[in-house]
């Protein structure tokens, strides 16, 4: 968002205000902001309205049924301190891990333990900018009791990636399924797109408002490097990928060799104990029908073509055509930029809420955003309501972005559970074009 506006500063002072998305009456957080009262002064239960709104006497009366609230002499009390609960940034509960200078004991910032188990476990590489702006490099060397100990390092082409793992289990639906209607173009073949032909299949996103189970394990890290270096790019060659040095055709298939970003793993570390965090919270399930995805195949199939016959080297980040599938490199891209468009939107950050893809068969995939915080915050229930106008949102922002294929102000998010990998901002706005298209 800072880049957004340096980018229009007449925003700033000329520019109607933004009509953002907030629910202040979401029960989870009216719970526990009752509770805090509750155990500090009591509660007039002739007053519960009055400071906490309409929905609040049925919240009191489930706190009541679950012992944790009670009712004396006309007023509402409760013991312990649920204040510790109360974390509308992410995390569950007071989940928050200070990073700490090894060198001069300073703070260095804070981050959610579930940010903290992927991005500072002990041996890890971690990047951040300091007060002046600069990128520093830090290696983590311990990670214990709420603090994280980084010492400052020479800058390296080294990098740690975090083995995770996480796991959704969806229980029950919060709302009535959406089916919104995208608007494709016409593809050579695609028989299948917004036709008047009744008998012609409507493209569409399905969205589905759940309550799950997320459930996230850091059982390791790999050590790896990276470099831009010649290597074959035919996938159904055996040196596909491989470092080719000095040759300029490929010994097995002939092909011209082409330069491209070359990742190595260096070196693999299991814990002897696994990082975890477990929480209940609202997901949002996002999957696209067979028009769609067909539709996202041809348009990577021909991206695939032109960048071939094109007799030059790949750019950057565009070679991920070849590593993934279509289905999962839209859907994985289109989630990350309707996270970098949410304050444009919605009352929420990034921080809020997560995104995932999960593989749900032979090519079929499905995204699903959720709350960080335990119980959630509103955050995917406001994405669920509002992912018309977030896409809307998300394509100005991808697109007006001046990266080749994608950068940390419109695609790339830190603490990504699938490690940013299978990402491309041209990949993604199809979908965002497509919802946000009149």
């Amino acid at each position: 968002m800072d880049n957004y506006f340096a980018e229009r500063p007449e925003l700033l002072v000329s520019a109607e205000s933004e009509l953002v998305s907030f629910n202040a009456n979401y029960p989870i957080d009216i719970a526990k902001h009752l509770m805090c009262a509750a155990v500090e002064t009591g509660i007039p239960a002739n007053k519960l309205k009055h400071y906490f709104g309409k929905s609040a006497p049925q919240i009191a009366t489930a706190l009541i049924e679950q012992g944790v609230l009670h009712k004396s002499r006309d007023k509402l009390w409760a013991k312990g301190f649920p204040h510790k609960d109360v974390n509308f940034r992410g995390g569950t509960g007071s989940s928050t891990i200070q990073l700490v200078d090894a060198e001069t004991q300073e703070e260095i910032e804070l981050l959610s333990a579930e940010i903290a188990y992927r991005e500072v476990f002990p041996g890890a590489i971690y990047r951040t900018q300091n007060s002046d702006g600069c990128l520093v490099t830090y290696t983590s060397r311990s990670l214990l009791n709420g603090k994280a100990i980084l010492q400052n390092t020479p800058e390296t082409r080294l990098f740690t990636v975090a083995i995770s793992h996480t796991h959704t289990s969806l229980k029950q639906n919060l709302s009535l399924p959406q089916q919104i209607p995208l608007v494709i173009p016409e593809v050579e073949g695609n028989v299948q797109t917004n036709s008047t032909d009744s008998k012609a299949i409507p493209a569409q996103a399905i969205l589905e408002l759940v309550w799950g189970e997320i459930s996230q394990l850091v059982t390791g890290y790999q050590l790896l490097t990276r470099n831009y270096e010649l290597t074959c790019l035919n996938r159904k060659c055996v040196n596909y990928k491989e470092h080719l040095p000095k040759c300029t055709a490929c010994p097995v298939c002939g092909k011209r060799t082409r330069s491209a970003e070359l990742t190595s793993v260096l070196n693999e570390v299991n814990f002897e104990q696994p990082y975890e965090i477990k929480f209940a919270t609202p997901v949002l399930q996002i999957s696209f029908n067979s028009p769609v995805e067909c539709y996202l195949q041809q348009v990577v199939t021909a991206t695939r073509q032109e960048l071939l016959q094109s007799q030059q080297e790949i750019p950057p980040g565009y070679q991920q055509l070849w590593e993934y599938p279509a289905n999962l490199l839209a859907i994985h891209s289109f989630g990350h930029q309707i996270l970098a468009a949410l304050p444009l939107t919605i009352l929420a950050s990034p921080n809020d809420v997560n995104f995932l893809v999960e593989k749900r068969g032979a090519n079929d995939y499905a995204g699903l955003f959720y709350d960080l915080a335990e119980g959630g915050s509103g955050t995917s229930e406001a994405i669920f309501r509002s992912l018309p106008q977030l896409a809307h949102a998300a394509a100005e922002l991808a697109r007006s972005c001046s990266c080749s294929s994608g950068c940390p102000k419109c695609l790339i998010q830190s603490g990504c559970p699938d490690g940013n990998k299978a990402l491309l901002k041209q990949v993604g706005l199809l979908l965002c074009e497509a919802f946000s298209t009149p």
